[in-house]
């Protein structure tokens, strides 16, 4: 008991000053850590960045309140503590690449907005209570300056909160002008022959100039210039490596200050946080203070340690200050604003070049402006498989955690390979020409259109597969078919054959195990009404047979499928499908249309029409929810078929 109450009475005398140093810790992490998350699709970042963002708000609010219930009865040696004040409205205004940790936190920017009137009225009554504001003392006006940077940094991050969860149009409507959209998208002049990208730099300021697209896709109307003809002077890959960064430009939309810090607003908050009234002048005015060290050390003035921590907030708070506006200087936001107003100044043109150098100086480009690259993997055989061999799997049976500790655990990410890249591009350009409402274009077609290009297959065959079964059910379908085609193909054909195919092998599995991982892990990415119950019926019949490998679950679905899985009438699909692809190649009504290379093909081919048709019938808000987690490959294809659909033929 003697040690609980030396504890106790330790935390009473120092627990502030700890928690005061947690605060600003936090905004450290944060800063570091919120700049991993828009590449990394990690559970554990996502664990971290979510512990830091929530203990942060939670820890200055708490501390705030502490400070104003208890200013009066302070105790004459931590008298200083009253100037913190200021600096905890400043770490309630966060750092300027992490404002919301969820698209649902941009939602309630008005309860963020009553955040900020109690936490400026409780840090305001801790300074009225406090003897510096009374005082003639020089830590009066750094006090005052603090109290404006919090206030205008908290005001700051709840109108970042709002602009990211509204249309950003206001209250206006949008005039769409084409011959200004033309004027920007195409090279006009001899200024803008430089719109074609040569680099990595030139690829980001044309991600930005067709932001527009994107934009109006994920949020809503855009305020961005309409750049419908731009898309035409960039080739299917370049205009493939365009969306990739601009993922990373919406996350900036929905996640951080981006569209405030560039604004005569953010602009304001700058200067006036860094070089006017703020941190840099109340440093200065503290040192001038305490330049004599026995003001410290007599028994009148303030505690050591309270001015030690002063110091670290001063500093620490100048630091972050000078990294903010570091990067928002060389921002590609910054970068892509100038190169817009250089075509009404020769100095705004002169100020881009020297952003633009210095950006290529440091690479700023080779790491900032992508998204994860990564597409999640789940295979149904293979989990099936090892989960009935797995002690841990019977363990999560056992309290009834089966689904999702199997889910998680036989879950991965692979970099999208190169082959999936150029086959949705080709994909989608495929579809340029034709009617949206066509059943056949890539928005609506789920497989319907590469069937359709092997004479037949869709309308004698596999019809059903796509037209008359729900969307779950034909991913399930086509997923254990392509498995037990690739097991026969890699069992028959001859090494040779494998290795010349093993480009379009290994996008033809990665293709069908994303699209299962979506169904299985991320079903909310799936269009509605969508349901992964057909998945978890599935796996309840395939692991009732103890499978001992994958490939002889594939072998006992080829031959016995209809009967494996005679408990669910859907899943006989299975089988009449898996068989087609495997015995195609001896069957006359085949021979012509498809050999091996033509199967694989139509495979990948159908794989990218379901994935296209997923991403284009996803909602926004799904899309805007993972793109804080790395995003998703159907994201990358959704905002794809944006900027093709919007192209409009050249008059």
């Amino acid at each position: 008991m003697q040690g609980v109450a030396v504890v106790t009475n330790e935390w009473k005398q120092w627990g502030l000053q700890v928690l005061v140093l947690l605060s600003f810790s936090l905004q450290v992490v944060l800063l570091v850590l919120a700049e991993f998350r828009r590449r990394i699709d990690s559970g554990v970042l996502r664990l971290f960045v979510w512990s830091a963002y929530m203990l942060a708000d939670t820890t200055a609010i708490y501390v705030l309140g502490h400070m104003s219930v208890t200013s009066s009865t302070s105790s004459g040696n931590h008298e200083l503590m009253a100037f913190w004040a200021p600096f905890l409205l400043l770490h309630l205004g966060g750092q300027d690449n992490i404002t919301a940790y969820a698209v649902e936190d941009n939602q309630l920017w008005l309860r963020h907005l009553q955040t900020l009137a109690l936490q400026v009225a409780s840090a305001g009554y801790v300074l009225f209570e406090s003897p510096i504001v009374g005082s003639r003392s020089l830590l009066r006006p750094a006090t005052v300056a603090m109290f404006v940077v919090g206030v205008l940094k908290y005001g700051e991050r709840v109108w970042a909160l709002r602009c990211a969860g509204s249309s950003p149009s206001g209250s206006n409507y949008r005039s769409i002008d084409r011959s200004t959209a033309y004027a920007v998208g195409l090279p006009s002049s001899p200024s803008q022959q430089n719109l074609r990208p040569q680099d990595r730099e030139g690829f980001l300021l044309i991600a930005h100039r067709l932001l527009d697209a994107p934009i109006d896709l994920l949020k809503g109307p855009s305020t961005f210039l309409d750049v419908h003809y731009g898309t035409r002077l960039i080739h299917g890959e370049d205009l493939y490596k365009v969306v990739e960064m601009q993922l990373s430009l919406i996350h900036d939309v929905f996640y951080t200050k981006a569209e405030v810090i560039h604004s005569w607003y953010g602009l304001c908050v700058r200067v006036v946080s860094l070089l006017g009234l703020g941190t840099a002048a109340s440093l200065l005015l503290f040192i001038f203070i305490y330049k004599d060290d026995d003001n410290i050390l007599d028994g009148n003035g303030y505690s050591r340690v309270d001015v030690v921590i002063t110091y670290v907030l001063l500093l620490g708070a100048i630091v972050l200050e000078i990294t903010s506006a570091l990067r928002a200087i060389f921002s590609s936001w910054t970068l892509a604003l100038l190169d817009q107003r250089a075509q009404e100044r020769n100095v705004w043109h002169v100020l881009a070049s020297v952003v633009g150098s210095l950006r290529r100086l440091v690479h700023a480009a080779d790491w900032w402006r992508y998204w994860s690259g990564s597409m999640g993997q789940h295979n149904l055989l293979q989990m099936c498989t090892r989960s009935s061999a797995s002690m841990t799997s019977k363990m999560a049976r056992w309290i009834g955690m089966e689904d999702p500790w199997n889910t998680m655990v036989y879950s991965s990410s692979i970099p999208v390979p190169p082959r999936i890249k150029q086959l949705l591009v080709l994909q989608v350009l495929k579809s340029e020409a034709a009617s949206e409402s066509s059943p056949d274009h890539i928005h609506n077609s789920r497989g319907r259109a590469a069937l359709k290009s092997r004479p037949g297959l869709y309308d004698e065959v596999m019809a059903w597969s796509i037209d008359t079964v729900e969307l779950e059910d034909s991913i399930l379908i086509w997923h254990i078919a392509t498995d037990i085609y690739l097991y026969w193909f890699r069992k028959e054909e001859q090494q040779a054959k494998r290795a010349a195919l093993a480009e379009v092998m290994e996008a033809v599995k990665a293709l069908s195990n994303y699209m299962l991982f979506l169904l299985a892990a991320r079903p909310y990415m799936l269009p509605p009404p969508a349901s992964r119950n057909v998945y978890v019926h599935a796996c309840y019949s395939l692991t009732l047979h103890n499978p001992s490998t994958p490939e002889d679950l594939a072998s006992l679905l080829r031959r016995n499928g209809n009967e494996l899985n005679s408990r669910s009438s859907k899943t006989e699909a299975v089988h009449d499908t898996a068989g087609l692809l495997t015995t195609g190649n001896a069957d006359d009504k085949f021979e012509d249309s498809c050999t091996t290379i033509h199967m694989l093909e139509l495979i990948a081919q159908v794989w990218v029409e379901i994935l296209c048709y997923v991403g284009y019938r996803c909602s926004a808000y799904s899309h805007a929810k993972q793109l804080s987690s790395g995003g998703e490959h159907i994201t990358v294809a959704a905002v794809l078929m944006e900027h093709i659909r919007r192209r409009a033929p050249m008059p």
